[in-house]
């Protein structure tokens, strides 16, 4: 007899940046992850759908369906908010005093969450950012062709490291690392969005937009990027007891931090 193994816990889960209607959106590890975890609240930070690929190449399989569907079937029983992001950005036309209704999920372009500690934490996908951030180079723009090409090689080297049973691993994110100019515009993000978090009363901000996972504070302040489902296939989950957990698919820990 089979004994199911049993499901991490977590209060609420923070995901963004999944481009569902690509090729490169790896929606079979996010289900993966489903199966893995039992959560309250799903937060969706934004470019969960990729409308941008309809004008160019838009790609659905099951795994892209059965991820709406148990998306759809978690807003029956739990909290599932839908902040958006650039790719989903057709949707804020729907948007009045921020908040816009689809079915049993609300769609809005922020969101203050109160966490088990009590801190307010601003949900924002960072696009809104992005005059800041022209200056990031062709890592950090999904629509760039360059970003498409090293995706790409990325696809094609994680099948040949799967025939060799060797786990997936991040061409892109590799390359991020090695930048030094790359690394110089990431903190400066994660400052910017520092203060503005400062600027608006709240304890700190979780976004997505730069598929960049990571987790920092500055002083009392909060920075928490969840990642993203192209490349890193990360997420950030609150524990029961209101600390912050930066994972991956396979629920390894990435970093943590403690409110």
């Amino acid at each position: 007899m089979k004994v199911e193994s049993k499901k991490k816990k977590f209060k609420s889960v923070f995901i963004s940046d999944l481009h569902l209607g690509t090729s490169h959106c790896k929606a079979s590890f996010l289900l993966e992850l489903f199966k893995k975890v039992k959560f309250e609240n799903l937060f969706l930070i934004g470019d969960i759908v990729d409308l941008w690929a309809l004008n160019s190449h838009w790609y659905w399989n099951k795994d892209h369906g059965k991820v709406i569907e148990k998306i759809l079937k978690y807003s029956r029983k739990k909290r599932v908010q839908y902040i958006l992001g650039n790719h989903d950005m057709i949707f804020r036309n729907l948007l009045l005093n921020n908040t816009f209704q689809f079915g049993e999920i609300p769609l809005s372009d922020f969101y203050i969450y109160n966490s088990v500690k009590g801190k307010r934490l601003l949900l924002i996908h960072g696009d809104q950012f992005d005059g800041f951030m022209r200056n990031l180079g062709w890592l950090y723009h999904l629509g760039d062709k360059t970003y498409d090409l090293v995706v790409y090689f990325n696809t094609l080297l994680n099948k040949i490291r799967k025939l060799f049973g060797k786990e997936y691993w991040s061409l892109s994110g590799y390359l991020k690392s090695k930048v030094k100019t790359v690394l110089a515009n990431v903190t400066k993000f994660e400052t910017i969005l520092i203060q503005y978090a400062k600027d608006h009363h709240v304890d700190g901000v979780i976004c997505g937009h730069t598929h960049t996972p990571s987790m920092t504070k500055i002083e009392s302040t909060i920075y928490m990027n969840d990642g993203d489902w192209v490349d890193s296939c990360t997420f950030i989950g609150e524990t029961m007891d209101g600390n912050f957990i930066l994972m991956d698919y396979k629920l390894r820990e990435l970093a943590r931090i403690e409110p």
